[in-house]
């Protein structure tokens, strides 16, 4: 996960992504890309200078295993 987090931080601060009290939505599929990019996020905020806040958003498709916690399990 280190190696994954120095670049989300490189992509952040070259494109200059994330301000001081930014609030980031992260649209949630249920794939490894979506919840690998929350999870990150969430290790950022710990040690990253500009504080945020982060917000999980997911939409019910309304197939019958739906994994609706899914937010907040990666907010644990």
């Amino acid at each position: 996960m280190k190696h994954i987090l120095s670049y989300m931080r490189r992509a952040i601060e070259d494109y200059d992504m994330i301000e001081d009290r930014d609030k980031i939505a992260v649209a949630l599929s249920g794939g490894k890309d979506s919840i690998t990019m929350l999870n990150g996020l969430k290790s950022l905020q710990y040690f990253y200078p500009k504080k945020f806040e982060l917000i999980a958003i997911s939409v019910n498709p309304g197939f019958e295993y739906f994994n609706k916690s899914l937010g907040s399990q990666c907010f644990k």
